[in-house]
């Protein structure tokens, strides 16, 4: 049986480990699924997934957990940094192997890490797989040949908690889950609920840690309607209590959060740049702010307040009938599956 390898270049439990997670699961009748990442709370989520993770420090760590499963045929890799690829493709040619392996970029706010040294990879003769539109334009632009980077958006499997249909006008309590760093621009839903006026808003309930987290919890300390949560490992549950969910950062390669609110029945409220627009068809499956302008978020929150259940409701199903349509993972799964010719098992 072969192993499907999978290396991360971070241990936490964000979009891009889940989405990791969720791929090998979902190709594990084509092989055992093994994932690699440094500590953190992903591999307790692998462990409880029935899923073998290996924990590496640094390169020289990989070198030592990767090694064992490069005497193998049959295996494939997946890989999320430039450093993982060229490390698997010169440990292969040492155990003389040939190793199929996909690149996949998640894309990041930080263009230089995320984006700028991809290229490198398609002249060694590596396909790219990007998780959405966006990510690949950004690819692009970074001088990556258009002919090598494969287009495979992300995906929900598993069951989440469901909000019950609207029966009251009104938004209540609304949602946001992420990282609480300045690139995620939290800090303009924070000001939307600082701004003159501010005192009939909804709650607002924050869900997520980050280095900015401190800044930003004593900026609204003396606002009752601002709660903050943390960490929390299974946001789901809270959010089914929401109304609405709110996401700010205006340079998101894609952002699964969002999948995962339309799946749970709320609508979403994103900024109009950045992958997140691209999952939203404004006023049909979601709805749009002005990036980073707090004024027009409050605004728009407002607008959605003010709606008949009945469009709210139209809006929930819409975007489950996208999810559905779009967002596949049996579909997804497929795509993968091709590129790496795993229509049978080994």
């Amino acid at each position: 049986m072969r192993h499907l390898l999978y290396i991360l270049h971070s241990g936490q439990l964000y979009g891009t480990e889940r989405m990791a997670m969720a791929t090998l699961k979902q190709l594990a009748n084509s092989g055992i699924p093994v994932l690699f990442a440094p500590d953190g709370p992903v591999h307790q989520e692998a462990k409880r997934q029935g899923m073998q993770s290996h924990v590496f420090h640094n390169k020289w760590s990989l070198v030592r957990v990767l090694w064992p499963y490069l005497s193998e045929k049959g295996n494939v890799l997946f890989t999320t940094a430039v450093t993982q690829s060229l490390i698997a493709l010169l440990l292969s040619k040492l155990r003389g192997i040939d190793l199929p392996q996909l690149h996949i970029v998640h894309g990041g706010t930080d263009e230089r890490l995320s984006y700028a040294r991809k290229h490198w990879l398609q002249h060694l003769g590596l396909p790219l797989v990007a998780v959405s539109e966006f990510v690949r334009e950004r690819l692009l632009a970074h001088h990556c040949s258009a002919q090598g980077v494969n287009v495979i958006e992300n995906f929900l499997i598993g069951n989440l908690p469901q909000r019950t249909p609207f029966q009251h006008p009104g938004i209540r309590h609304v949602a946001l889950v992420s990282r609480i760093d300045p690139i995620k621009e939290v800090g303009v839903a924070i000001e939307a609920w600082r701004l003159p006026g501010s005192l009939d808003m909804p709650h607002l309930l924050v869900m997520g840690t980050g280095w900015q987290s401190q800044e930003l919890v004593g900026l609204s300390a003396m606002n009752e309607r601002i709660r903050w949560f943390g960490f929390v490992k299974y946001p789901a549950e809270i959010m089914t209590e929401c109304d609405l969910y709110v996401h700010t950062c205006p340079c998101e390669p894609f952002g699964l959060a969002i999948l995962e609110a339309m799946a749970i029945g709320l609508p979403v409220l994103v900024p109009d740049q950045g992958g997140a627009a691209s999952l939203v068809e404004d006023g049909v499956t979601g709805f749009h702010f002005r990036a980073s302008d707090p004024h027009d978020l409050q605004r728009q929150i407002r607008r959605i307040n003010a709606l008949p259940c009945a469009t709210l409701n139209a809006i929930v199903a819409a975007a489950r009938q996208q999810l559905t349509e779009r967002f596949s993972a049996e579909a997804r799964i497929g795509d993968y599956a091709r590129l790496l010719n795993l229509s049978e098992s080994v």
